[in-house]
């Protein structure tokens, strides 16, 4: 699949399905583990290890642990692990297989070491050209795109990625729970 053009409905149904398995995940315990959950990261369903190990070292370089937790740590490459088996139709499966089939090689370093294989620093390095490169149109890899903006998503749905990144208020304004309509006689529009 040369290119992947959703209609506005997909582009809603995934909105939706990211929000719902982003919830999920914040309903589960987070790792207090500090390391990168690389190696945890091959939850079974429809990526393989080795999918999964890029999609980790991917999602982790994106968004590094700080202060706070990275995208590996929050749980990131279990979410879209999930969109795939659990939601994603046949056609976004064989996208995103066949995305990451061709954005491995496209990660090299220099010295033709496999991102998976290279360390930290030249995983930014070789993200960074990458990055640019695509979004400078000198490479055409639209599903770098949507892989890049899944991740910060996924990320950012999140608990940690919902309250500590973000700004947060559960509820603005104060609660009145019980008022005479005397009070508010108008309803509110927002």
């Amino acid at each position: 699949m040369d290119q992947f053009n959703p209609q506005r409905r997909q582009v809603f149904q995934a909105l939706i399905a990211l929000s719902a398995v982003g919830g999920l995940s914040a309903c589960g315990s987070e790792s207090q583990s500090n390391e990168p959950r690389l190696a945890q990261a091959a939850a079974p369903g429809y990526f393989t290890n080795s999918e999964m190990a890029l999609i980790s070292a991917f999602s982790q370089t994106l968004i590094p642990q700080t202060e706070t937790a990275g995208a590996a740590q929050v749980g990131v490459p279990a979410i879209i692990q999930s969109l795939a088996t659990d939601w994603g139709d046949d056609a976004y499966r064989i996208y995103w297989r066949e995305g990451l089939a061709a954005l491995g090689p496209a990660l090299t370093s220099q010295t033709e070491e496999s991102f998976l294989a290279q360390s930290s620093s030249v995983r930014n390095q070789v993200l960074a050209t990458y990055d640019e490169q695509v979004f400078s149109g000198a490479i055409e890899n639209q599903f770098y795109r949507d892989f890049k903006n899944t991740v910060v998503q996924a990320y950012f749905r999140t608990e940690t990625g919902a309250t500590e990144e973000l700004a947060y208020e559960p509820v603005p304004g104060e609660w009145i729970g019980c008022v005479p309509l005397s009070e508010f006689p108008k309803t509110w529009a927002t």
